[in-house]
């Protein structure tokens, strides 16, 4: 846990959420760096940082600045843990809740770091888990063979940092699509099953309502269909080629 950066990504005007953040981890016993959100509704994005052509296409949407202000918020905590003399980092927003089991499967993941170099600890649906070993009883490390949506909660190693931050600008889907993407920043990339931290009900501080309204109608989104298929194969791919290389390696053992 000493080798463990905790970062906390929050709006400068989200100060109820930073408070109740607050709680939740000193239950815990444990401490963070406060990382200042992105505040899309006031901020210009420039093409270095959001394609918004790309962004159209593949993912069916005309731009939605909070959507570009949360994946360039994730982007700056990265860069940020690159900067410290921490090993990992456990990358939070602010909005989330804690199982029981949340903090001795962190532990437990920091024991067995070179097992990994991302976990996400939260997620929106199934992603059709495929098991690769046990952490704690009853939390499972995994393969997911669809996507998995979310970025609430995730801890990664300097490696993963660094490849994430020389590769995900500009912006052309949203975080929760791209850093999933494991083959492309050649990392060893899972989710936990189930997962020990989601989402509270509430408020969400990026505009959903401005996204439904700036989707594409079906008929101007070929190729985004196409896209999502690419991607969804790529997935698959990439996760029997893990299952067939972690087999060979047992096997040698």
């Amino acid at each position: 846990m000493k080798d463990l950066e905790i970062y906390l990504i929050n709006l400068d005007r989200s100060k109820d959420r930073l408070l109740a953040m607050e709680k939740k981890l000193k239950a815990l016993d444990l401490s963070f760096t406060r990382i200042p959100a992105v505040d899309g509704k006031n901020t210009v994005f420039t093409e270095k940082e959001i394609n918004s052509k790309k962004y159209s296409l593949l993912h069916g949407k005309y731009i939605t600045p909070t959507e570009v202000a949360c994946y360039i918020s994730h982007y700056n905590t990265m860069k940020e843990f690159l900067k410290s003399n921490k090993n990992f980092a456990l990358v939070l927003e602010d909005d989330m809740i804690f199982s029981k089991d949340f903090l001795p499967t962190l532990k437990a993941l920091l024991k067995k770091s070179n097992d990994w170099d991302l976990v996400k600890f939260n997620g929106g649906h199934s992603g059709g888990n495929i098991k690769y070993r046990n952490i704690i009883d009853g939390v499972n490390l995994v393969w997911n063979l669809f996507h998995q949506s979310k970025t609430g909660a995730y801890l990664m190693n300097k490696k993963a940092a660094k490849s994430y931050t020389d590769k995900m600008l500009p912006m052309f889907v949203p975080i929760d699509h791209e850093y999933v993407k494991f083959w492309k920043y050649g990392i060893k990339g899972f989710s936990l099953s189930p997962f020990p931290s989601w989402e509270e009900d509430g408020p969400s501080t990026i505009d959903y309502k401005a996204m439904k309204k700036n989707r594409k109608p079906w008929y101007k989104k070929f190729p985004t269909f196409g896209y999502k298929i690419f991607i969804a194969l790529r997935r698959i791919v990439w996760v029997l080629s893990q299952i067939i290389k972690n087999t060979f390696t047992f096997v040698k053992k």
